[in-house]
């Protein structure tokens, strides 16, 4: 079991729910929702308090999925200031956004209920999910290799 999957798996056991929204509640995150650019949404931290800003503009699916993704660099790189990264080093920082994606279908998916929809091609398994075909694709291999 990967470490994202197996910490996303600890928050919902954890936390007794899937819904990104309920357990940023918990934790203390704002959730603030704001036209953004650029982006559909990121993770703050100013003193002490941690907020997730969110486009209003995106369905109730897509903001799931963003809030689920921020919580995810929260849990796996709470210690990296991306701005600074991206703005001042050549370090890459798609490793962590995959990282967060991973961990946000993880989080919100469970085995039990994509094993009701394995056998679908991958790209209506993504449409279900309303995500991209990648990752439907990497989170039904972690299934696959469960089952197995």
């Amino acid at each position: 079991m990967t470490d994202t999957r197996r910490i996303a798996q600890g928050v919902a056991d954890k936390m007794q729910t899937r819904d990104p929204f309920s357990i940023a509640e918990s934790l203390g995150f704002i959730v603030l929702y704001a036209p953004l650019v650029g982006v559909r949404g990121f993770y703050q931290r100013i003193k002490r308090n941690h907020f997730i800003y969110i486009d209003p503009r995106l369905d109730e699916r897509q903001r799931k999925l963003v809030c689920a993704h921020e919580l995810g660099h929260w849990f796996l790189h709470r210690k990296i200031n991306r701005i600074f990264m991206d703005t001042y080093t050549h370090f890459r920082s798609a490793r962590y956004e995959n990282e967060a994606n991973r961990f946000a279908v993880f989080l919100l998916f469970s085995d039990e209920e994509l094993e009701e929809i394995a056998q679908y091609p991958v790209e209506q398994i993504a449409c279900i999910m309303g995500v991209p075909p990648d990752l439907a694709e990497y989170r039904m291999r972690g299934l696959q290799t469960r089952l197995c």
